[in-house]
């Protein structure tokens, strides 16, 4: 008789340990399997993500706070294109910026009596301008073309500040017009005014 035992008889008394381990083995087998037989559709071409639970996640408004900040230019960067054109009349005078951007309010001759302005110091709104709209008080045309300017870049409660939509030759020409034109005797105004 042989020493040696068969095979067969050798798993028989086999530790009860390695079964264990064993059907482990195989079950994390088939557990890998599974998975990566249902994420099969994320290949390429084949479907969508795996979890598509967040899928409109750039709608919420949560989001924005979780991105980086914007890069924005330098500041003293040149531009390589030329600048937009106005797209104002090339005959651009006082007098008609005037009338485009100021009338409504100030009136033709600058006497505070606009169709806007009207409406607004009437009811319902009663509202009571800080300073006089009346480009030809003597208040008013103690500031001078430089004054007038300033008012337009600043703005002052109601009204506007013009420096992002008109540009500096543009405002300074509707402080000239207001000075030279609609203030002072009529023997000193300047023949520009029409």
């Amino acid at each position: 008789m042989s020493s040696q035992t068969p095979a067969s008889q050798m798993r028989r008394h086999e530790p009860v340990a390695r079964k264990w381990l064993r059907g482990r083995v195989l079950l994390l087998a088939m557990a890998v399997g599974l998975l990566a037989l249902a994420c099969g559709a994320t290949l390429p071409g084949r479907g969508s993500y795996p979890l598509d639970i967040f899928y409109e996640m750039h709608y919420q408004q949560s989001y924005k706070s979780n991105e980086p900040p914007r890069l924005s230019g330098v500041a003293d960067a040149v531009a390589w294109f030329p600048p937009p054109r106005s797209t104002a009349f090339a005959t651009n005078s006082g007098s008609y910026l005037f009338g485009v951007n100021c009338s409504m309010c100030h009136g033709a001759g600058g006497k505070g009596d606009g169709p806007v302005l009207t409406k607004m110091t009437g009811a319902p709104y009663n509202y009571q301008p800080v300073l006089t709209p009346d480009l030809t008080d003597p208040a008013v045309s103690s500031i001078g073309v430089q004054g007038i300017e300033g008012y337009l870049a600043s703005g002052i409660v109601v009204m506007p500040s013009f420096k992002k939509l008109l540009s500096s030759e543009e405002r300074r020409l509707i402080a000239e017009y207001v000075v030279n034109c609609l203030q002072g005797d009529q023997a000193q105004r300047s023949p520009d005014c029409s």
